[in-house]
């Protein structure tokens, strides 16, 4: 196991949902010292409880930063946060979003998708803006993005999320152009279809629920994706991927647009 001052330092955002927990857990394991980011204060702190007494195999406390990142202030104070309990930080995890609405892009509630458009894409804006800063003083580091495979095609009904996902591929690939030269590496992943709440309440909310067969008979591994197998890819590309590796988008879809 890496002494603490070898251990990366790392703030994940989403910490409490179901994709985040798994993320969590797998970096824990790692060894990673955490600092956790969820709107959600009392499951955030649960789940700390859970993986700093030892059961996730983590040999370091684990610390929460109850917040709403859509909030800029909120957002850029939980990285000032995070550098500062942690004593540092080398890498930023965005794991937080919203499904958005399903419904007939003539029938959208703007309130809808401002908000999804909150959630999933402008607080990255001030999450990555603020690491950019600490990371260009400390000479570098990490930015991963779980964006989606919906970022990389089209959907009926979904067109909210999918734009929301679009833009953050797009982000990623920006950022890694732009915060290269300061030794910033910026990359994501993209799932297709992972067995979670989310995905249950976007096929419930289609009413499409011969969906999750139909998906797997269509994927060449034929079936979803595991949280954990998620998780696995953003510790990859969180701690041990090149350092030359930047502005990928590693797509995790059981080889459906292979």
């Amino acid at each position: 196991m890496s002494s603490p001052e070898q251990s990366p330092k790392v703030l994940l955002t989403g910490a409490a949902g179901h994709l985040g927990r798994q993320i969590a857990t797998r970096l824990a394991t790692t060894g990673c010292r955490l600092a956790l980011c969820d709107v959600a204060g009392a499951r955030l702190a649960t789940l700390a409880t859970e993986l700093g007494d030892g059961r996730a195999g983590s040999t370091h406390s684990i610390l929460t930063i109850p917040a709403d990142v859509t909030d800029e202030a909120a957002a850029r104070g939980a990285v000032a946060g995070a550098h500062e309990l942690l004593g540092g930080l080398d890498v930023l995890v965005n794991a937080h979003g919203v499904e958005g609405p399903t419904s007939p892009v003539e029938a959208l509630d703007p309130a809808d998708v401002r908000r999804t458009f909150d959630v999933n894409v402008m607080s990255l804006f001030w999450l990555c803006g603020a690491a950019a800063e600490v990371f260009k003083a400390a000479g570098g580091g990490r930015i991963v993005n779980l964006a989606s495979g919906a970022g990389l095609a089209g959907g009926a009904f979904t067109g909210v999320y999918h734009a929301s996902k679009h833009a953050v591929v797009g982000l990623t690939r920006s950022l890694a152009l732009e915060l290269g030269p300061s030794g910033i590496v910026v990359n994501a992943v993209c799932p297709g279809f992972v067995t979670s709440p989310m995905v249950d309440r976007i096929v419930s909310s289609l009413g499409r629920l011969d969906l999750p067969t139909e998906y797997a008979h269509m994927v060449p591994l034929g079936r979803y994706a595991d949280p954990d197998e998620v998780a696995e890819t953003v510790r990859y590309l969180a701690c041990e991927a090149p350092e030359y590796m930047t502005g990928a988008c590693l797509v995790l879809d059981g080889g459906l647009r292979a």
